[in-house]
């Protein structure tokens, strides 16, 4: 069921067993998941059901340093399931999709307080549940299932390097078919036009009593409940956690002062150039594409294996290929100089002046570049299909490789409340973030064993773009600021997803993780939701669902 909370009387107080803040894909996972067990659950959205209150109640920064740009969220029902915009062949309506390896929940020296309390053994079950969330078939992301005579797998040699495969999610899964059950259920009421202002913590019992909201300004309502999930992101976590200081001066769970610290993102780096060592090779590399398979959309990678991160300073990373046709120097970097003055101006900033001049010199190349997109358009993070047309190596030679890009945790980069407010009287978040020397050496490191193992394998050259540019600082996976952990010395959360001292509040989603990988977060948010929901369930004495679907599609196995 839905509610805008605007029609609740003023200072009204509603009462469930289990409160969950944010209707994201986080707080949805934990929501469905506890349908049909008795408990009363209340789902708290801060924007609408049908539209974008970016500007209300936004957990926006007043102060970025050293150039992160990833500040934004969506408040509306399915919070940033609302953007993704991949056109996996269907409709540019998707989302790329991986677990996290193996090595990213373990302790890598060069990576100090990188280590999960959990495994990835501890996980699949859950990664399982979280594939059949999505409605998404049990194949595995390895490219076992997805290759086949005419799109094998690059015959790498050594041991340094993988193939790995991306799956895709439709955004409609959760903006439709998950709404669907909501609005059927009996168990679960969400109100939207809710935004979270402050926890109420009872400092006789150490427990969160309710959740004070704002529907306007002058429009209070509190939500109680027995037990309180946050599930609003990286951003909007800590900056709940640190506005709910009536009892605790420093906030709730900042007894170490680790609130918003270790703030993380995924970088995108432009990688260089691969050429194959044949161009024919080309033709035989479909599985690098996206493209879809069995009704299912799917596309491959390279990855550096657990045994290499393990045994050579390095950090994780994805190396995706595109494929390109050469120009001369002059017409690449005119090209590539149009693309910076284009995000220049999308972000209303000024050009700098020396992209401008080499913009007009390569001009021609701009022109080749815009005119083969409009004839056929070229691959990149939103659109694939190349392979499918004729043979590409007729007018196609070479790769551009783009990384997405692992960040170590770091204690100096946070997230913490600013002096301004936004018009409901929230204290704004400041984030304070920067790519330390150390880091951008290490991923120099992980390009370097690309590179090897790629001429190892005799497939050809991975010339490496340095010094290192960065397409983006951000693909807004906002990660680490409530980070994970046994010991409530050195994390916020303990392996449930418990707060350090709080017996009933509970976090779930990218701010628990201590460690991000290179992977796109979200499967790993549903798994880790999805298990907190049966913590939840076993404690309210319910057995373990089946994941439920919308009447009318299709149920997947569980892997």
């Amino acid at each position: 069921m839905f509610v805008d909370a605007k029609a609740l009387p003023r200072g009204a107080t509603v009462r469930s067993h289990v409160c969950i803040v944010g209707a994201g894909p986080a707080g949805i996972a934990v929501a469905t998941a506890l349908r049909h067990c008795g408990l009363k659950v209340t789902l708290l959205e801060s924007g609408g059901l049908d539209e974008d209150h970016a500007a209300r109640g936004q957990p926006a920064s007043t102060s970025v340093f050293d150039g992160h740009q990833g500040i934004w969220t969506t408040r509306r029902f399915g919070g940033n399931a609302n953007r993704w915009l991949v056109d996996a062949g269907t409709g540019a309506n998707h989302l790329r999709l991986t677990t996290l390896s193996a090595v990213d929940f373990e302790a890598r020296p060069w990576l100090p307080d990188s280590a999960w309390p959990l495994s990835i053994a501890e996980l699949a079950p859950f990664y399982a549940r979280a594939q059949q969330w999505f409605e998404l078939p049990p194949w595995h992301y390895g490219p076992g299932y997805w290759e086949g005579a005419d799109a094998p797998r690059l015959p790498l040699q050594g041991s340094g390097l993988r193939t790995s495969m991306f799956h895709f999610a439709d955004k409609e899964v959760v903006l439709s078919g998950q709404r669907e059950l909501i609005g059927a259920s009996r168990d679960i009421t969400c109100y939207y036009n809710a935004t979270a202002a402050r926890l109420q913590l009872d400092a006789s019992s150490g427990r969160v009593r309710a959740v004070h909201a704002l529907a306007q300004p002058d429009h209070a309502l509190v939500f109680e409940a027995d037990t309180i999930v946050l599930a609003q992101g990286g951003l909007a976590t800590p900056q709940l956690l640190l506005a709910s200081d009536d009892v605790l001066a420093d906030g709730i769970g900042n007894q170490q002062g680790l609130v918003g610290r270790y703030f993380m993102d995924h970088p995108l780096v432009f990688g260089g150039t691969f050429t194959p060592s044949s161009r024919k090779l080309i033709d035989r590399m479909a599985l690098y594409d996206l493209r879809r398979v069995d009704g299912t959309s799917a596309m491959g990678h390279l990855q550096l294996t657990d045994a290499t991160l393990r045994g050579e300073p390095s950090v994780n990373l994805s190396t995706i290929l595109f494929p390109r046709r050469s120009m001369s120097r002059r017409r690449e970097i005119g090209f590539r100089a149009s693309q910076r003055v284009r995000e220049a101006l999308r972000r209303k900033q000024l050009p700098r002046k020396r992209d401008l001049v080499a913009a007009a010199l390569g001009v021609d190349g701009v022109l080749q570049q815009y005119n083969d997109r409009l004839r056929r358009p070229i691959s990149h993070l939103g659109v694939g299909g190349w392979s499918r047309q004729g043979e590409p190596s007729h007018r196609l030679d070479h790769f551009e490789v783009l990384h997405q890009v692992e960040q170590p945790p770091r204690y100096d980069n946070r997230v913490r409340l600013g002096q301004e407010r936004d018009d409901l009287g929230n204290r704004l978040i400041e984030i304070q973030w920067r790519w330390h020397d150390q880091d951008i050496a290490l991923v120099h490191r992980s390009q370097d064993i690309v590179a090897r193992e790629l001429a190892r394998s005799g497939l050809g050259t991975f010339h490496i773009r340095r010094p290192m540019e960065i397409k983006t600082t951000s693909t807004t996976h906002f990660l680490g600021t409530t980070r994970m952990h046994d010991d409530p010395r050195s994390g916020v959360v303990d392996r449930e997803g418990r707060v350090h001292g709080v017996e009933n509040l509970y976090v779930t989603g990218s701010s628990v993780f201590p460690s991000g990988g290179y992977a796109n977060p979200t499967l790993t948010i549903v798994a880790l939701s999805l298990r907190l929901a049966e913590r939840i369930r076993n404690e309210a004495g319910v057995a373990a669902p089946l994941i439920d679907l919308p009447s009318g599609t299709r149920r997947a196995p569980i892997g």
